[in-house]
C-alpha cells in the first residue's frame, strides 16, 4: 500500500488519534483527582515539570525529525544496510547531546528554581530535587522519540501508539499511584523517571521488530553526519525557539505572580491543548508522507495539504466551538467555581489559538517534509522577540488572561507566515488555502461571538445552529470526489 494512499493515511491517522486520545481521558478523570490530592502549589510544581520533560527533549538537536525525514526518502531505494546505519548514526549523536543536555539541566536547577521562580522556601527543596530527577530522564526521552521517528519513518504507527498509550497515561496515574504515600513531588518526578527508561527499553524492542536491519548492520556512517547535522541543526533552533513559546507563559507566570496562578493558567490550558492530539495524529502520517512524495517528485503533497489541513479544522471546529461557549459551565462542573472564574477567559482564548495551531501543523509539517526546515527555524527567530513583549505588555494589563491573549496572537502570526510560505515554495498550496479557508474563517466569527453570550438557553441555541453552519462548510469546501463518498455515505447510514 502507498505511504500516500487515503487509506493508509487514514488508517494510520485513526491509530494515531488513539494514541493521542486516551491518555486525554485519563488526564480529564486524572487532573481533579491530582490537585485536590497535591494542593494547588504542587500541582503548579507538577506542571512545570511535564513542561520540563517536553522542553528538553530538544536536546535532540531536531535530529528524530531528521531519521524520519531521510529514512522515509530513502527506505524505497538505498539498501537496508545504508538506512540502519543511518538510523544508528541519528541515534547515537542523540545520546552524546542529550546527556549534554542532561548535565546542564541537572546543574542549572537550583539557580532556576532558587532565582527564577517564585517558589515557596517550603517547596524549594523538593523542587530542586524534582528538577534534578527530570533531568536524568533526558536522555531516555531523547532516545524514544528517536526511536520513535524510525518508526514513523516505517510508517508502524501501530507499534508507536501501543507504546504512546500506556507512556501518556502513566503522566497521570503516578501521580495518583505514590499520592497514598507521598504528596512530594519528587517522589512523583522519580517514578515518571523509571517509567521514561522502561520505555525506553520498549521503543528499542519495537524498532528491532519492525525493521530486522538494525541488529544486522550496527554501527555509524560518518558520511551521514553532516547531513543529520544539517537538518537537525535547523529543527534545533525549531525545537529551542517553539517550546520555548509554547512552555515560556507558565514560567514567565511563575516568576511573577504565583504558583496559584500557574495553576489556574495551565490546568485550562491542559486541557485544551490535548485537542493537539487531532492534528497531531495526522500531521504525524502527513509528515513521512510529505517527505516520500516530495522525494518521488509527486504532486500528490498539494493534495495531502488541503485533504489534512479541511480535516483537522472539520473535526476541531465543533469541539472548540462547545469549549468557547461553555468554558465557564465546563471547568466549574471539572473542577469547581475557583478555576471557573480565574480560568474561564484563559480557555477560552487558548481553545481559539489551538484551533488555529491545529491547521498550521500542516503547512509546517510541510515545509519540513520537503526539506526546508530551515525555513520553519528562521520564522520562530523573528517571532520570539516580539512574542515576549507582547506577552510581558499583556501579563502586566490583563494578568493570566493577558497571557493567553499573547499565547493566541502568536500563533495566529505563525499560521499566517507558515501559510505564506508554503504558497512560495509551491504554488498549488495557494489553490489548497482557498479550498481550506472558509473553513478555517467561518468557525473563527463563530468563536468570537460564542465568547460574548450569557445564559443557557442563548448559548444551546447558537450551539446548535452554528454546528449546522460548520457541516455546511466543511461539505462546500470538500471535493468532488469527497463530496460523491459523503453522498454515498449518507444513503448507506439508513440502511445500516
Amino acid at each position: 500500500m502507498s505511504l500516500t494512499s487515503r487509506k493508509a493515511l487514514a488508517k494510520n491517522s485513526l491509530i494515531n488519534l488513539a494514541g493521542f486520545g486516551l491518555p486525554l481521558l485519563v488526564g480529564l478523570i486524572a487532573i481533579p483527582l491530582i490537585v485536590r490530592g497535591f494542593g494547588i502549589e504542587r500541582f503548579g510544581v507538577l506542571t512545570l515539570a511535564w513542561a520540563v520533560v517536553g522542553y528538553f527533549s530538544l536536546f535532540d538537536l531536531g535530529i528524530g525529525r531528521a531519521i524520519t525525514q531521510s529514512m522515509a526518502a530513502r527506505l524505497g531505494s538505498a539498501s537496508a544496510r545504508d538506512v540502519a546505519r543511518l538510523a544508528w548514526t541519528g541515534l547515537l549523536l542523540m545520546l552524546v547531546f542529550s546527556l549534554i543536555g542532561a548535565a546542564i539541566v541537572a546543574s542549572l536547577s537550583p539557580w532556576f528554581v532558587s532565582a527564577v521562580l517564585n517558589v515557596p522556601q517550603a517547596l524549594r527543596e523538593e523542587t530542586i530535587d524534582a528538577f534534578i530527577l527530570l533531568a536524568a530522564a533526558i536522555p531516555a526521552v531523547v532516545l524514544s522519540a528517536g526511536l520513535a521517528g524510525i518508526l514513523a519513518a516505517l510508517q508502524r504507527f501501530d507499534l508507536i501508539n501501543a507504546l504512546r498509550i500506556p507512556m501518556g497515561m502513566m503522566i497521570f496515574l503516578v501521580p495518583l499511584a505514590i499520592l497514598p504515600y507521598s504528596d512530594s513531588v519528587a517522589h512523583v518526578c522519580a517514578g515518571l523517571l523509571m517509567i521514561r527508561v522502561l520505555f525506553l527499553v520498549l521503543h528499542a524492542a519495537a524498532c528491532f521488530h519492525a525493521y530486522p536491519p538494525l541488529r544486522a548492520h550496527r554501527g555509524i556512517e560518518r558520511s551521514e553526519i553532516r547531513g543529520l547535522l544539517s537538518f537537525g541543526g535547523w529543527m534545533t533552533v525549531t525545537n529551542v525557539i517553539g517550546p520555548l513559546m509554547v512552555y515560556m507563559d507558565r514560567f514567565v507566570i511563575g516568576a511573577t505572580l504565583t504558583l496559584s496562578a500557574v495553576a489556574y493558567y495551565v490546568t485550562p490550558y491542559e486541557m485544551v491543548t490535548r485537542l493537539w492530539a487531532i492534528p497531531a495524529a495526522l500531521v504525524a502520517v502527513l509528515f513521512p508522507a510529505f517527505a516520500a512524495a516530495n522525494a518521488g517528485g509527486s504532486s500528490h503533497a498539494t493534495a495531502l495539504y488541503s485533504m489534512g489541513a479541511r480535516a483537522i479544522l472539520g473535526i476541531l471546529a465543533p469541539i472548540v466551538l462547545v469549549l468557547v461557549v461553555f468554558a465557564e459551565e465546563g471547568l466549574r462542573l471539572w473542577l469547581g467555581d475557583d478555576f471557573a472564574q480565574q480560568g474561564k477567559a484563559v480557555l477560552q482564548w487558548l481553545a481559539i489559538g489551538v484551533f488555529i495551531n491545529g491547521y498550521a501543523q500542516v503547512p509546517f509539517a510541510f515545509i519540513q517534509g520537503i526539506g526546508r526546515a530551515d525555513i520553519t527555524a528562521k520564522l520562530h527567530l523573528l517571532q520570539l522577540p516580539i512574542y515576549v513583549v507582547t506577552m510581558f505588555w499583556l501579563l502586566n494589563m490583563y494578568g493570566i488572561v493577558g497571557v493567553a491573549i499573547a499565547w493566541l496572537l502568536r500563533i495566529a502570526v505563525d499560521a499566517a507566515l507558515l501559510t505564506w510560505v508554503a504558497h512560495r515554495l509551491n504554488k498549488d498550496t495557494t489553490a489548497a488555502s482557498r479550498q481550506i479557508a472558509p473553513l478555517l474563517a467561518v468557525p473563527l466569527a463563530l468563536f468570537a461571538i460564542g465568547m460574548a453570550l450569557d445564559g443557557m438557553t442563548p448559548k444551546l441555541l447558537f450551539t446548535g445552529l452554528a454546528f449546522v453552519a460548520i457541516l455546511a462548510i466543511a461539505y462546500h469546501s470538500a471535493s468532488p470526489e469527497e463530496k460523491n463518498a459523503i453522498r454515498k455515505a449518507a444513503w448507506r447510514f439508513p440502511a445500516n
